[in-house]
Protein backbone atom coordinates (compact mmCIF):
# COMPACT_ATOMS: atom_id res chain seq x y z
CA UNK A 1 0.00 0.00 0.00
CA UNK A 2 1.40 3.55 -0.92
CA UNK A 3 1.71 5.86 1.43
CA UNK A 4 -0.88 8.73 1.66
CA UNK A 5 -2.60 11.52 4.77
CA UNK A 6 -4.22 10.05 6.91
CA UNK A 7 -7.41 11.81 8.35
CA UNK A 8 -9.00 10.59 11.08
CA UNK A 9 -12.49 9.14 10.32
CA UNK A 10 -12.12 10.95 6.89
CA UNK A 11 -12.48 8.68 3.47
CA UNK A 12 -9.25 8.33 1.31
CA UNK A 13 -8.96 7.04 -2.10
CA UNK A 14 -6.16 4.89 -3.60
CA UNK A 15 -4.91 3.27 -6.70
CA UNK A 16 -3.63 -0.14 -6.03
CA UNK A 17 -2.99 -1.66 -9.98
CA UNK A 18 -6.44 -0.80 -11.82
CA UNK A 19 -8.26 -1.18 -8.58
CA UNK A 20 -9.47 2.25 -6.33
CA UNK A 21 -9.81 1.35 -2.70
CA UNK A 22 -11.57 3.96 -0.51
CA UNK A 23 -10.76 3.43 3.07
CA UNK A 24 -11.67 5.10 5.94
CA UNK A 25 -10.21 5.59 9.28
CA UNK A 26 -11.99 4.30 12.83
CA UNK A 27 -11.42 4.99 16.70
CA UNK A 28 -13.32 2.40 18.24
CA UNK A 29 -13.59 0.81 21.55
CA UNK A 30 -12.99 -2.67 21.00
CA UNK A 31 -14.20 -5.50 23.49
CA UNK A 32 -10.75 -7.33 24.83
CA UNK A 33 -13.26 -9.65 26.52
CA UNK A 34 -16.14 -9.62 28.93
CA UNK A 35 -17.19 -12.49 32.12
CA UNK A 36 -19.93 -12.98 34.76
CA UNK A 37 -18.63 -14.12 37.71
CA UNK A 38 -20.46 -14.74 41.58
CA UNK A 39 -19.01 -14.10 44.64
CA UNK A 40 -20.36 -14.98 48.16
CA UNK A 41 -19.75 -12.33 51.00
CA UNK A 42 -20.03 -13.61 54.06
CA UNK A 43 -20.48 -11.45 57.52
CA UNK A 44 -21.62 -11.46 61.39
CA UNK A 45 -22.71 -8.50 62.86
CA UNK A 46 -23.32 -8.10 67.02
CA UNK A 47 -26.66 -6.43 67.85
CA UNK A 48 -26.82 -3.79 70.50
CA UNK A 49 -29.75 -5.66 71.55
CA UNK A 50 -31.32 -8.99 71.25
CA UNK A 51 -33.97 -9.93 68.56
CA UNK A 52 -36.32 -12.64 67.78
CA UNK A 53 -36.32 -12.32 64.24
CA UNK A 54 -35.45 -10.57 61.07
CA UNK A 55 -37.98 -8.23 60.03
CA UNK A 56 -36.56 -7.16 56.89
CA UNK A 57 -32.98 -6.70 54.88
CA UNK A 58 -32.55 -3.98 52.53
CA UNK A 59 -29.17 -3.96 50.97
CA UNK A 60 -27.18 -1.92 47.93
CA UNK A 61 -23.63 -2.40 46.81
CA UNK A 62 -22.10 1.71 46.91
CA UNK A 63 -18.30 2.88 46.43
CA UNK A 64 -17.74 0.25 43.60
CA UNK A 65 -14.19 1.30 41.99
CA UNK A 66 -12.23 -1.00 39.77
CA UNK A 67 -8.59 -1.60 38.83
CA UNK A 68 -7.62 -3.04 35.60
CA UNK A 69 -4.45 -5.41 35.81
CA UNK A 70 -3.01 -7.97 34.02
CA UNK A 71 -5.11 -11.04 33.38
CA UNK A 72 -8.07 -9.13 34.60
CA UNK A 73 -10.10 -6.58 36.92
CA UNK A 74 -10.13 -6.28 40.53
CA UNK A 75 -13.28 -5.03 41.83
CA UNK A 76 -14.15 -4.12 45.24
CA UNK A 77 -16.95 -1.92 47.10
CA UNK A 78 -19.50 -1.93 49.74
CA UNK A 79 -22.08 -3.89 50.66
CA UNK A 80 -24.78 -0.93 52.26
CA UNK A 81 -27.30 -3.29 54.32
CA UNK A 82 -30.24 -1.67 56.62
CA UNK A 83 -31.28 -4.80 59.01
CA UNK A 84 -35.38 -4.03 60.30
CA UNK A 85 -35.52 -6.40 63.21
CA UNK A 86 -37.69 -7.17 65.94
CA UNK A 87 -36.44 -7.11 69.69
CA UNK A 88 -37.98 -9.39 72.47
CA UNK A 89 -40.07 -6.47 72.79
CA UNK A 90 -41.82 -6.87 69.88
CA UNK A 91 -40.34 -3.54 68.23
CA UNK A 92 -38.93 -2.89 65.01
CA UNK A 93 -35.83 -2.04 65.14
CA UNK A 94 -33.38 -0.34 62.67
CA UNK A 95 -29.40 -1.30 62.41
CA UNK A 96 -27.41 -0.01 58.93
CA UNK A 97 -24.41 -2.21 58.14
CA UNK A 98 -21.67 -1.81 55.92
CA UNK A 99 -19.25 -4.47 54.55
CA UNK A 100 -16.72 -4.66 51.79
CA UNK A 101 -15.75 -6.82 49.27
CA UNK A 102 -13.38 -7.62 46.53
CA UNK A 103 -13.43 -9.82 43.70
CA UNK A 104 -10.71 -10.80 40.76
CA UNK A 105 -12.44 -11.48 37.34
CA UNK A 106 -9.73 -13.07 35.12
CA UNK A 107 -10.05 -11.96 31.50
CA UNK A 108 -7.26 -13.47 29.21
CA UNK A 109 -5.01 -10.52 27.29
CA UNK A 110 -6.20 -7.83 29.12
CA UNK A 111 -3.51 -5.12 30.61
CA UNK A 112 -3.08 -1.99 32.09
CA UNK A 113 -4.24 1.26 30.75
CA UNK A 114 -7.44 -0.68 29.41
CA UNK A 115 -11.29 0.80 30.21
CA UNK A 116 -13.29 -1.64 32.55
CA UNK A 117 -17.09 -1.57 32.63
CA UNK A 118 -18.29 -2.83 35.61
CA UNK A 119 -21.92 -3.71 37.21
CA UNK A 120 -22.22 -5.53 40.52
CA UNK A 121 -25.87 -7.08 41.33
CA UNK A 122 -27.04 -8.62 44.59
CA UNK A 123 -28.66 -11.95 44.00
CA UNK A 124 -29.69 -13.06 47.31
CA UNK A 125 -29.36 -12.19 50.55
CA UNK A 126 -29.39 -15.22 53.36
CA UNK A 127 -29.54 -14.32 57.59
CA UNK A 128 -29.80 -16.64 60.11
CA UNK A 129 -29.80 -15.38 63.83
CA UNK A 130 -27.54 -16.90 66.40
CA UNK A 131 -25.92 -16.89 70.25
CA UNK A 132 -29.37 -16.20 71.34
CA UNK A 133 -30.56 -13.33 69.15
CA UNK A 134 -27.28 -10.97 69.86
CA UNK A 135 -25.99 -11.61 67.05
CA UNK A 136 -26.77 -12.33 63.02
CA UNK A 137 -24.83 -13.98 60.47
CA UNK A 138 -25.81 -13.15 56.78
CA UNK A 139 -24.42 -14.31 53.61
CA UNK A 140 -24.69 -12.05 50.02
CA UNK A 141 -24.47 -13.51 46.45
CA UNK A 142 -22.86 -11.11 43.98
CA UNK A 143 -23.05 -11.18 40.91
CA UNK A 144 -20.20 -9.19 38.77
CA UNK A 145 -19.99 -8.57 35.18
CA UNK A 146 -16.92 -6.95 33.83
CA UNK A 147 -16.19 -6.01 30.17
CA UNK A 148 -13.00 -4.59 29.26
CA UNK A 149 -12.23 -2.74 25.88
CA UNK A 150 -9.52 -0.38 24.63
CA UNK A 151 -9.69 2.31 22.30
CA UNK A 152 -8.04 1.44 18.67
CA UNK A 153 -7.45 3.12 15.35
CA UNK A 154 -8.22 0.66 12.45
CA UNK A 155 -8.42 1.58 8.68
CA UNK A 156 -10.95 -0.20 6.62
CA UNK A 157 -11.95 -0.62 3.10
CA UNK A 158 -15.74 1.12 2.85
CA UNK A 159 -15.27 0.39 -1.21
CA UNK A 160 -13.63 -1.22 -3.97
CA UNK A 161 -14.02 -0.38 -8.16
CA UNK A 162 -12.62 -2.16 -10.67
CA UNK A 163 -12.91 -4.54 -13.55
CA UNK A 164 -14.42 -7.89 -12.95
CA UNK A 165 -14.39 -7.93 -9.02
CA UNK A 166 -17.56 -8.61 -6.57
CA UNK A 167 -17.73 -6.43 -3.57
CA UNK A 168 -19.27 -7.81 -0.26
CA UNK A 169 -20.47 -4.91 2.52
CA UNK A 170 -21.83 -5.27 5.74
CA UNK A 171 -23.69 -2.03 7.42
CA UNK A 172 -21.60 -1.46 10.37
CA UNK A 173 -23.07 1.32 13.15
CA UNK A 174 -20.87 2.26 15.78
CA UNK A 175 -19.51 4.42 18.30
CA UNK A 176 -16.57 6.36 16.96
CA UNK A 177 -14.16 7.82 19.27
CA UNK A 178 -13.34 11.36 18.56
CA UNK A 179 -11.30 11.77 21.59
CA UNK A 180 -10.99 11.86 25.52
CA UNK A 181 -8.69 13.14 27.92
CA UNK A 182 -8.18 13.52 31.81
CA UNK A 183 -7.60 16.77 33.45
CA UNK A 184 -7.17 17.69 37.02
CA UNK A 185 -7.71 20.86 38.88
CA UNK A 186 -7.20 21.93 42.20
CA UNK A 187 -10.08 24.32 44.55
CA UNK A 188 -8.93 26.00 47.48
CA UNK A 189 -11.95 27.62 49.18
CA UNK A 190 -12.39 29.41 52.45
CA UNK A 191 -15.98 28.90 54.34
CA UNK A 192 -17.00 30.61 57.13
CA UNK A 193 -19.37 27.97 58.90
CA UNK A 194 -22.51 28.99 60.50
CA UNK A 195 -21.21 28.53 64.15
CA UNK A 196 -18.11 28.27 65.76
CA UNK A 197 -15.81 25.10 65.90
CA UNK A 198 -13.56 23.82 68.13
CA UNK A 199 -12.54 21.42 65.82
CA UNK A 200 -13.44 19.92 62.30
CA UNK A 201 -14.14 15.73 63.02
CA UNK A 202 -15.12 14.88 59.47
CA UNK A 203 -15.59 16.71 55.92
CA UNK A 204 -17.19 14.46 53.43
CA UNK A 205 -17.27 15.72 49.75
CA UNK A 206 -18.85 14.61 46.75
CA UNK A 207 -20.09 15.54 42.98
CA UNK A 208 -23.59 16.45 41.60
CA UNK A 209 -25.28 17.73 39.22
CA UNK A 210 -22.37 17.11 36.10
CA UNK A 211 -22.91 18.59 32.49
CA UNK A 212 -21.12 19.19 30.01
CA UNK A 213 -21.37 21.10 26.77
CA UNK A 214 -19.78 20.05 23.78
CA UNK A 215 -18.10 22.79 21.61
CA UNK A 216 -15.61 22.90 18.37
CA UNK A 217 -12.64 21.56 19.93
CA UNK A 218 -13.83 21.88 22.98
CA UNK A 219 -16.02 20.04 26.53
CA UNK A 220 -16.88 22.60 28.98
CA UNK A 221 -17.69 20.29 32.29
CA UNK A 222 -19.90 22.27 34.76
CA UNK A 223 -20.80 21.09 37.79
CA UNK A 224 -20.85 21.19 42.21
CA UNK A 225 -18.63 20.10 44.90
CA UNK A 226 -20.91 19.11 47.46
CA UNK A 227 -19.45 19.01 50.97
CA UNK A 228 -20.64 17.55 54.19
CA UNK A 229 -18.48 19.62 57.29
CA UNK A 230 -19.15 17.86 60.72
CA UNK A 231 -18.14 19.81 63.17
CA UNK A 232 -17.40 20.00 67.06
CA UNK A 233 -19.34 23.07 68.53
CA UNK A 234 -18.29 24.75 71.82
CA UNK A 235 -20.49 22.81 73.65
CA UNK A 236 -18.87 19.56 72.49
CA UNK A 237 -21.89 18.67 70.52
CA UNK A 238 -21.74 16.98 66.42
CA UNK A 239 -23.12 19.37 64.37
CA UNK A 240 -23.60 19.20 60.49
CA UNK A 241 -22.64 22.02 57.58
CA UNK A 242 -23.20 21.57 54.36
CA UNK A 243 -21.07 24.11 51.43
CA UNK A 244 -21.11 23.87 47.59
CA UNK A 245 -18.56 24.73 45.08
CA UNK A 246 -19.41 25.28 41.68
CA UNK A 247 -16.52 24.72 39.41
CA UNK A 248 -16.00 25.00 35.44
CA UNK A 249 -13.19 23.20 33.64
CA UNK A 250 -12.80 23.44 29.80
CA UNK A 251 -11.25 20.14 28.12
CA UNK A 252 -9.85 20.01 24.85
CA UNK A 253 -11.10 17.48 22.53
CA UNK A 254 -9.63 18.19 18.70
CA UNK A 255 -12.47 17.57 16.17
CA UNK A 256 -15.11 17.35 18.95
CA UNK A 257 -18.58 18.86 17.62
CA UNK A 258 -21.76 20.25 19.19
CA UNK A 259 -24.59 17.28 18.94
CA UNK A 260 -21.98 14.36 19.86
CA UNK A 261 -22.36 12.34 22.79
CA UNK A 262 -20.06 13.13 25.81
CA UNK A 263 -19.40 11.07 28.36
CA UNK A 264 -17.79 12.56 32.42
CA UNK A 265 -17.02 11.05 34.97
CA UNK A 266 -15.86 13.14 37.79
CA UNK A 267 -14.40 12.86 41.25
CA UNK A 268 -13.66 14.60 43.93
CA UNK A 269 -11.03 14.00 47.42
CA UNK A 270 -9.95 15.83 49.76
CA UNK A 271 -6.26 16.35 50.55
CA UNK A 272 -5.88 18.82 53.34
CA UNK A 273 -8.26 21.00 55.46
CA UNK A 274 -7.51 23.47 58.09
CA UNK A 275 -9.65 25.41 60.79
CA UNK A 276 -7.96 28.86 60.98
CA UNK A 277 -7.27 30.41 64.71
CA UNK A 278 -9.65 28.13 66.66
CA UNK A 279 -12.35 28.15 67.87
CA UNK A 280 -13.70 30.18 64.77
CA UNK A 281 -15.94 29.73 61.57
CA UNK A 282 -13.06 30.03 59.32
CA UNK A 283 -12.64 26.52 57.58
CA UNK A 284 -9.81 26.62 54.50
CA UNK A 285 -9.46 23.52 52.68
CA UNK A 286 -7.81 22.08 49.46
CA UNK A 287 -10.03 19.60 46.82
CA UNK A 288 -8.83 18.16 43.80
CA UNK A 289 -11.50 17.27 41.39
CA UNK A 290 -10.93 15.32 38.34
CA UNK A 291 -12.48 15.37 35.16
CA UNK A 292 -12.45 12.01 32.61
CA UNK A 293 -14.29 12.92 29.33
CA UNK A 294 -15.00 10.75 26.49
CA UNK A 295 -16.43 12.22 23.09
CA UNK A 296 -18.10 9.81 20.90
CA UNK A 297 -20.05 9.58 17.43
CA UNK A 298 -22.16 7.20 16.17
CA UNK A 299 -21.10 6.51 13.02
CA UNK A 300 -23.27 4.50 10.40
CA UNK A 301 -21.59 3.32 7.39
CA UNK A 302 -21.30 0.03 4.51
CA UNK A 303 -17.48 -1.48 5.01
CA UNK A 304 -16.56 -4.32 2.73
CA UNK A 305 -15.99 -7.59 4.63
CA UNK A 306 -14.60 -9.32 1.02
CA UNK A 307 -13.74 -8.70 -2.58
CA UNK A 308 -13.41 -11.30 -5.23
CA UNK A 309 -12.27 -11.33 -8.99
CA UNK A 310 -9.14 -12.50 -10.83
CA UNK A 311 -5.78 -12.29 -8.98
CA UNK A 312 -7.66 -10.02 -5.99
CA UNK A 313 -5.63 -10.60 -2.54
CA UNK A 314 -7.64 -9.37 0.00
CA UNK A 315 -6.19 -8.54 4.23
CA UNK A 316 -8.99 -9.24 6.97
CA UNK A 317 -9.10 -7.89 10.50
CA UNK A 318 -11.51 -9.59 13.11
CA UNK A 319 -13.87 -6.48 14.45
CA UNK A 320 -15.20 -6.81 17.86
CA UNK A 321 -16.95 -4.19 18.83
CA UNK A 322 -20.19 -2.62 20.17
CA UNK A 323 -23.26 -1.90 17.22
CA UNK A 324 -24.85 0.23 18.20
CA UNK A 325 -28.95 -0.42 17.96
CA UNK A 326 -30.45 2.94 19.57
CA UNK A 327 -30.32 5.42 22.66
CA UNK A 328 -32.68 6.31 24.96
CA UNK A 329 -32.87 9.83 26.60
CA UNK A 330 -35.56 10.88 29.02
CA UNK A 331 -35.74 12.40 32.51
CA UNK A 332 -38.25 11.15 35.11
CA UNK A 333 -39.82 12.45 38.26
CA UNK A 334 -39.45 9.82 41.09
CA UNK A 335 -42.28 11.18 44.28
CA UNK A 336 -41.42 9.64 47.73
CA UNK A 337 -42.74 10.07 51.09
CA UNK A 338 -41.44 9.16 54.57
CA UNK A 339 -42.18 9.35 58.19
CA UNK A 340 -39.10 10.49 60.17
CA UNK A 341 -38.52 9.07 63.75
CA UNK A 342 -38.83 12.46 65.46
CA UNK A 343 -40.48 15.99 64.12
CA UNK A 344 -38.65 18.31 62.41
CA UNK A 345 -38.29 22.16 62.91
CA UNK A 346 -36.62 22.50 59.80
CA UNK A 347 -34.68 19.60 57.32
CA UNK A 348 -31.41 20.99 56.98
CA UNK A 349 -30.57 19.10 54.17
CA UNK A 350 -31.04 15.63 51.71
CA UNK A 351 -28.09 13.90 50.48
CA UNK A 352 -29.01 11.54 47.61
CA UNK A 353 -26.76 9.35 44.86
CA UNK A 354 -28.47 6.49 42.66
CA UNK A 355 -27.17 2.75 42.94
CA UNK A 356 -27.65 -0.25 41.98
CA UNK A 357 -28.16 0.83 38.71
CA UNK A 358 -29.29 -1.40 36.07
CA UNK A 359 -30.97 -2.04 32.69
CA UNK A 360 -32.41 -4.97 30.72
CA UNK A 361 -32.87 -4.46 26.77
CA UNK A 362 -36.79 -5.99 25.96
CA UNK A 363 -38.67 -6.45 22.38
CA UNK A 364 -38.89 -2.70 21.53
CA UNK A 365 -37.84 -1.61 25.26
CA UNK A 366 -35.38 -0.83 28.06
CA UNK A 367 -36.22 -1.47 31.53
CA UNK A 368 -34.06 0.42 33.75
CA UNK A 369 -33.72 -0.24 37.68
CA UNK A 370 -31.90 1.33 40.55
CA UNK A 371 -32.40 2.52 43.94
CA UNK A 372 -32.08 6.40 45.45
CA UNK A 373 -30.50 6.15 48.58
CA UNK A 374 -31.16 9.51 50.60
CA UNK A 375 -29.67 11.06 53.94
CA UNK A 376 -32.29 13.12 55.06
CA UNK A 377 -30.60 16.13 58.04
CA UNK A 378 -33.06 17.32 60.09
CA UNK A 379 -33.49 19.23 63.39
CA UNK A 380 -35.72 17.93 65.73
CA UNK A 381 -37.97 19.76 67.47
CA UNK A 382 -37.48 18.59 71.05
CA UNK A 383 -34.01 19.76 71.57
CA UNK A 384 -32.87 21.25 68.50
CA UNK A 385 -30.61 18.29 67.77
CA UNK A 386 -29.21 17.65 64.26
CA UNK A 387 -30.72 14.00 63.05
CA UNK A 388 -30.23 11.90 60.26
CA UNK A 389 -32.27 9.21 58.75
CA UNK A 390 -31.76 7.19 55.87
CA UNK A 391 -34.44 6.22 53.04
CA UNK A 392 -33.72 3.44 50.06
CA UNK A 393 -36.34 4.39 47.08
CA UNK A 394 -36.19 2.07 44.40
CA UNK A 395 -37.54 2.63 40.84
CA UNK A 396 -38.32 1.19 37.81
CA UNK A 397 -38.85 2.80 34.38
CA UNK A 398 -39.79 1.07 31.49
CA UNK A 399 -38.66 3.35 28.50
CA UNK A 400 -39.48 2.82 24.20
CA UNK A 401 -36.13 1.70 22.32
CA UNK A 402 -37.42 0.64 18.34
CA UNK A 403 -34.82 -2.27 17.21
CA UNK A 404 -34.14 -3.41 21.46
CA UNK A 405 -34.43 -6.75 21.74
CA UNK A 406 -33.71 -9.21 24.65
CA UNK A 407 -29.54 -10.21 24.97
CA UNK A 408 -28.97 -7.30 23.79
CA UNK A 409 -26.00 -5.12 25.37
CA UNK A 410 -27.25 -1.66 27.58
CA UNK A 411 -24.91 0.69 28.92
CA UNK A 412 -26.98 3.08 31.56
CA UNK A 413 -26.17 6.27 33.30
CA UNK A 414 -28.53 8.38 35.81
CA UNK A 415 -28.15 11.69 37.75
CA UNK A 416 -30.24 13.42 39.89
CA UNK A 417 -31.18 17.02 38.45
CA UNK A 418 -31.00 20.00 40.82
CA UNK A 419 -31.95 19.45 44.29
CA UNK A 420 -35.00 17.14 45.87
CA UNK A 421 -37.18 19.15 46.35
CA UNK A 422 -39.00 18.83 50.45
CA UNK A 423 -42.45 19.39 51.70
CA UNK A 424 -43.03 19.03 55.34
CA UNK A 425 -45.73 18.31 57.49
CA UNK A 426 -45.81 16.76 60.56
CA UNK A 427 -43.35 14.28 60.85
CA UNK A 428 -44.12 13.12 57.16
CA UNK A 429 -41.61 14.90 54.37
CA UNK A 430 -42.57 14.44 51.00
CA UNK A 431 -39.99 14.34 48.33
CA UNK A 432 -39.95 14.49 44.61
CA UNK A 433 -36.32 13.85 42.60
CA UNK A 434 -36.21 14.00 38.88
CA UNK A 435 -33.67 11.43 36.97
CA UNK A 436 -32.19 12.01 33.99
CA UNK A 437 -31.37 8.63 32.18
CA UNK A 438 -29.29 7.95 29.24
CA UNK A 439 -29.03 4.56 27.77
CA UNK A 440 -27.71 3.15 24.63
CA UNK A 441 -28.87 -0.17 23.69
CA UNK A 442 -25.89 -2.18 21.97
CA UNK A 443 -25.47 -5.47 20.23
CA UNK A 444 -21.50 -6.98 20.40
CA UNK A 445 -20.24 -7.89 16.95
CA UNK A 446 -17.70 -10.16 15.57
CA UNK A 447 -17.16 -8.87 11.78
CA UNK A 448 -14.31 -9.61 9.28
CA UNK A 449 -13.71 -6.35 7.91
CA UNK A 450 -11.08 -5.87 4.90
CA UNK A 451 -8.63 -3.87 5.44
CA UNK A 452 -6.34 -4.08 2.43
CA UNK A 453 -6.34 -5.20 -1.17
CA UNK A 454 -4.95 -5.72 -3.85
CA UNK A 455 -4.13 -7.39 -7.75
CA UNK A 456 -1.45 -9.67 -7.96
CA UNK A 457 -1.33 -9.26 -11.20
CA UNK A 458 -2.90 -6.34 -14.09
CA UNK A 459 -5.79 -8.50 -15.90
CA UNK A 460 -4.20 -9.29 -20.04
CA UNK A 461 -6.07 -6.78 -22.29
CA UNK A 462 -7.89 -8.99 -25.09
CA UNK A 463 -5.45 -9.23 -28.32
CA UNK A 464 -5.61 -6.14 -30.53
CA UNK A 465 -7.23 -7.22 -33.88
CA UNK A 466 -4.92 -5.15 -36.77
CA UNK A 467 -6.70 -3.09 -39.00
CA UNK A 468 -8.46 -3.56 -42.39
CA UNK A 469 -8.73 -1.88 -45.84
CA UNK A 470 -11.00 -2.87 -47.83
CA UNK A 471 -10.46 -3.04 -52.05
CA UNK A 472 -12.53 -3.02 -54.89
CA UNK A 473 -11.24 -6.03 -57.22
CA UNK A 474 -10.62 -4.22 -60.94
CA UNK A 475 -10.31 -6.35 -63.70
CA UNK A 476 -7.24 -8.14 -64.04
CA UNK A 477 -6.97 -8.63 -60.58
CA UNK A 478 -5.97 -11.63 -58.97
CA UNK A 479 -4.92 -12.39 -55.20
CA UNK A 480 -1.39 -12.68 -55.55
CA UNK A 481 -1.10 -9.44 -57.96
CA UNK A 482 -3.52 -7.93 -54.76
CA UNK A 483 -1.53 -9.11 -52.11
CA UNK A 484 2.16 -8.04 -53.74
CA UNK A 485 0.48 -4.49 -54.15
CA UNK A 486 -0.34 -3.77 -50.50
CA UNK A 487 2.82 -5.81 -49.21
CA UNK A 488 1.29 -8.75 -47.75
CA UNK A 489 1.88 -12.42 -47.75
CA UNK A 490 -0.59 -14.48 -50.02
CA UNK A 491 -1.74 -16.42 -47.04
CA UNK A 492 -2.67 -13.75 -44.74
CA UNK A 493 -4.82 -12.12 -48.02
CA UNK A 494 -6.48 -15.23 -48.13
CA UNK A 495 -6.76 -15.56 -44.10
CA UNK A 496 -8.62 -12.09 -44.26
CA UNK A 497 -11.17 -13.21 -46.88
CA UNK A 498 -12.65 -16.37 -45.82
CA UNK A 499 -15.98 -15.36 -48.11
CA UNK A 500 -13.76 -16.25 -51.08
CA UNK A 501 -14.38 -19.93 -51.73
CA UNK A 502 -11.63 -20.22 -54.48
CA UNK A 503 -9.07 -17.92 -54.07
CA UNK A 504 -8.31 -18.61 -57.77
CA UNK A 505 -11.86 -17.16 -58.88
CA UNK A 506 -12.46 -13.59 -57.99
CA UNK A 507 -14.21 -11.00 -59.93
CA UNK A 508 -14.23 -6.92 -60.53
CA UNK A 509 -16.34 -5.82 -58.09
CA UNK A 510 -15.61 -7.99 -55.26
CA UNK A 511 -14.59 -6.44 -51.66
CA UNK A 512 -11.15 -7.96 -50.45
CA UNK A 513 -9.88 -6.83 -46.90
CA UNK A 514 -6.52 -6.05 -47.19
CA UNK A 515 -4.66 -7.41 -43.46
CA UNK A 516 -2.18 -5.36 -41.50
CA UNK A 517 -0.85 -2.05 -41.47
CA UNK A 518 -0.96 -0.12 -44.91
Amino acid sequence: MSDYKKKPDKIEKEKVSDLIVKRRLLKVDRVIGEDTVRETVEATIKLPFAIIKIFEIIASVTDVETEVQEGGVMVSGVIHKQLFVVDKGDVVRHVPEDVTFSAFVDIPGVTRGMDAQVDVRILTVDTEVIEDGMKVRQTVVLEIFVKVTVTKQIEVVIDVEGKDIVVKKDLLKVDSVVGEDTKAFTLTPTVTLPITAKKIFKIIPSVRDVTAEVKDGTVIVRGVVHKQVFLVDEGDLVRHAAEDIPFTQAVDIPGARPNMDVQVRVSVSLEDFELIDPPSRRLRQTLVVEAFVKVTEVLQLDVVVDVKGPGIDVVKKLLKVESVVVDVRQKETLKSTVTLPQKPTKILEVVASIVNLQAEARTDQVVVKGILHKQIFFVDAAGDLLRHFREDVPFTFVKRAPGARPGMNVQVRASIVGEIRTKLDGKELEQIAVIDIFAKVTRTVQLEVVVDVKRDKVLPEPPVKPPVKEYVVKKGDTLFLIAKKFGVTLDALIAANPQIKDPNRIYPGDVINIPGKY
